[in-house]
């Protein structure tokens, strides 16, 4: 055990901290982060800051406040009856947007007289007090109809006759096939950085492992590793720590730090994301043996604009042609982005991600068995050369 410890953290110093895959494996996904989703940082704005200053203090106010409090686009710091506590937490930036509820609100919503619900929002940040008020702006215009259709029902008015005016139906209705999320930035900014990963670790795996294949003096814990498939594990686990670690630093504080959805089922994020590196590591050890160098390595960076198409996520797969569909689900994030997109930032359970995340594990069977034969292979071959 001591050994295989030692052998992974040889294999993780040795890959990480290498001229010649430091900048892969240390500095790529960041990059990425920083230089390919920052851009898109608020494009949709969710969880604004927001206080709330209930000055009616009634029900009808207290509901009307517990529905503003339910809109994605708020994100409720403080609620109070005294402006000034609201005012000071606006002052002090810990609430960006603040939203009045007049005294009277609920005597004049009753009558039907004019009400006025004020929004307050930092002149700077003027996108994310139109994206409050807009949220306001339909729960009032649902609270007036509401209150409307009870008057006249109280007044005699027919009741199927004011239902079918309030639910008059809308001229155009448009719904997303895959984006449910809406939002470039929360849909597909998530789905590209599994595809990143998956670039990073076949072209890292096959700079860092094609090159000791290749080296006339490989490292010492090279040799021990690839002395028998059992070392080699070690080796190989080495590589998939850092596949986890830069799959769980996207998903949890990269996408957090840009206010996008993360995590939302975190025990099925995490089943999907070991399935997904499972299978790309086995894939990318693979290649390596059979490749036997680390020559061909920078080739499989051509592969990512075709993986997030072939994903399924931005091109349906019922569209794709026959012979396309084999290709398609032989590359890791074809499942995995599908997986981890659904349990990270729609929620999904693992019951719904089931058949993606046994998909990466099939392939991870696969590939690890074709990359043992070939593991014994190249030390057979290594031993009959020895032998010479």
């Amino acid at each position: 055990m001591r050994q295989f410890i030692r052998i992974l953290l040889q294999t993780i110093k040795n890959a990480v901290f290498s001229h010649d895959s430091f900048m892969i494996f240390a500095i790529a996904s960041l990059f990425y982060m920083v230089f390919y989703g920052l851009p898109y940082d608020n494009q949709i704005i969710v969880k604004v800051p927001t206080a709330i200053v209930n000055l009616d203090q009634s029900r009808a106010s207290a509901e009307f406040a517990e529905k503003i409090k339910s809109a994605p686009a708020v994100k409720v710091v403080i609620e109070t009856a005294d402006f000034a506590k609201a005012e000071a937490a606006f002052r002090r930036s810990e609430a960006d947007v603040i939203v009045t509820i007049p005294e009277n609100f609920s005597r004049d919503i009753e009558r039907g007289d004019q009400t006025g619900i004020t929004v307050f929002s930092n002149g700077a940040l003027p996108v994310k007090g139109r994206a409050v008020s807009a949220a306001v702006l339909a729960i009032v215009t649902e609270e007036n109809a509401t209150h409307a259709a009870e008057r006249l029902v109280a007044q005699g008015l027919n009741p199927i006759l004011v239902k079918q005016m309030s639910l008059a139906p809308a001229p155009f209705s448009s719904q997303d096939l895959f984006n449910n999320i809406s939002g470039y930035g929360y849909y597909t900014v998530p789905m590209v950085a599994i595809v990143i990963i998956q670039a990073v670790m076949l072209f890292g795996v096959g700079i860092a492992l094609g090159g000791w294949l290749s080296s006339e003096n490989p490292p010492e814990f090279f040799k021990e590793a690839f002395a028998s498939p059992k070392h080699f594990l070690a080796l190989f686990t080495g590589f998939w720590v850092i596949a986890l670690f830069w799959s769980f630093f996207i998903e949890g504080l990269g996408l957090y730090a840009l206010t996008m959805p993360t995590l939302l089922n975190p025990l099925s994020t995490v089943a999907a994301v070991i399935a997904f590196t499972l299978a790309l590591c086995s894939l990318a050890t693979l290649l390596t043996l059979a490749m036997n160098s680390n020559r061909y390595a920078a080739g499989l960076v051509l592969a990512s604009a075709p993986s997030v198409f072939l994903s399924g996520l931005v091109f349906p797969m019922e569209n794709f042609a026959p012979w396309v569909l084999p290709f398609a689900w032989m590359i890791p994030t074809t499942p995995g982005c599908q997986a981890i997109v659904l349990a990270s930032q729609e929620g999904a359970t693992i019951a719904q991600i089931l058949p993606q995340v046994s998909a990466n594990l099939a392939q991870a069977i696969i590939y690890g068995t074709l990359a043992y034969l070939m593991l014994k292979k190249r030390i057979a071959e290594q031993q009959e050369k020895a032998a010479r």
